[in-house]
């Protein structure tokens, strides 16, 4: 048997799940290949018996990209395929749909598995409720998901089809609310992103370009492009990445009046209300002392450039 498992991480904290469920596969077979989605083709999927797809949860989903390499692959009858993710307090939405979308594809999902993960945005309260995450504990759980993922595979292929989980139900809970107003706004949520040439490092620096997970940014095109815009970002669904890795503020945003909007469109705190509920139930480990959760914006904590430093393999 042949694994292979394809990833989206941002941040970080997708790659470090992926490496470890790829650890513990390589543990119950001889090769498992883990390949970024932005190295994944089609085609790729043909030679392996077992698939892994994973990403961060973006607005209840897998992040956009993924949903594009989704949508291009071809029928894969009988394939069977894992699901895993990092979120932050919101992840309800994620199986039920993830999971529906690739049985569309042919794929038999034979498990799901989601950790909790440190939330970098500007607006995001900090100290987050789940930073810190994934750490030694949750890596160790996804190796041992890497074994459990080629074990029931191997039981599925000899007929135990009893096996195979049923889709997760759908859940009503606070995050439809949070989405409704990313819909609603009918831009990003998060904030738009402005782009000023005159304070760009290019060629010196291609950070934004290398990492835009939408292939957005085009700097040596004439004039240069950046952003659903060309001149900034206004992505429906929430990346705002690019300002936070700027090092000079050649992109900005413009934080202070989304600020003032989200103390005031909602009269209740989903995020907060959400980690409540996960902390009393026991699902989240806190890593950070509770009296010190979400005291500042991001902004006001990472004020000085880059908000955020990518971490080198």
């Amino acid at each position: 048997m042949k694994c292979l498992i394809i990833y989206y991480s941002q941040t970080g904290n997708t790659r470090k799940v992926a490496r470890a469920i790829q650890r513990g596969v390589l543990e119950a077979m001889d090769r498992c290949d883990l390949v970024s989605v932005k190295e994944a083709t089609p085609d790729m999927l043909g030679g392996y018996d077992l698939i892994g797809l994973g990403s961060p949860t973006w607005m209840g989903g897998e992040t956009p990209n993924v949903r594009i390499f989704l949508d291009k692959l071809p029928q894969q009858p009988g394939t069977h395929i894992f699901s895993f993710n990092t979120h932050g307090v919101m992840p309800e939405q994620y199986f039920p749909s993830m999971v529906r979308r690739l049985k569309a594809k042919g794929f038999t999902v034979i498990g799901t598995r989601d950790w909790f993960g440190s939330v970098h945005f500007q607006l995001a309260p900090k100290p987050y409720f789940t930073d810190g995450h994934p750490d030694d504990i949750d890596l160790e759980e996804a190796e041992a998901f890497g074994r459990e993922m080629v074990d029931l595979s191997r039981k599925i292929k000899d007929g135990a089809t009893e096996l195979i989980p049923p889709p997760p139900a759908h859940t009503y809970k606070p995050q439809l609310f949070v989405l409704l107003e990313f819909f609603q706004k009918g831009g990003n949520a998060h904030g738009r992103v402005s782009y000023d040439p005159e304070k760009c490092l290019y060629p010196k620096c291609t950070l934004c370009m290398d990492n835009c997970p939408m292939g957005y940014i085009d700097l040596p095109a004439e004039p240069r492009r950046h952003g659903s815009t060309g001149n900034g970002c206004n992505m429906w669904m929430g990346c705002t990445f690019c300002e936070l890795i700027c090092p000079t503020g050649a992109i900005s945003g413009n934080w202070e009046e989304q600020k003032k909007e989200k103390i005031n469109v909602l009269d209740f705190n989903p995020l907060a209300q959400a980690a409540e509920e996960l902390i009393e139930s026991g699902k989240l480990r806190l890593l950070v002392p509770k009296e010190e959760l979400a005291k500042a914006f991001y902004i006001d904590v990472y004020s000085k450039r880059p908000r955020f430093k990518i971490k080198k393999d």
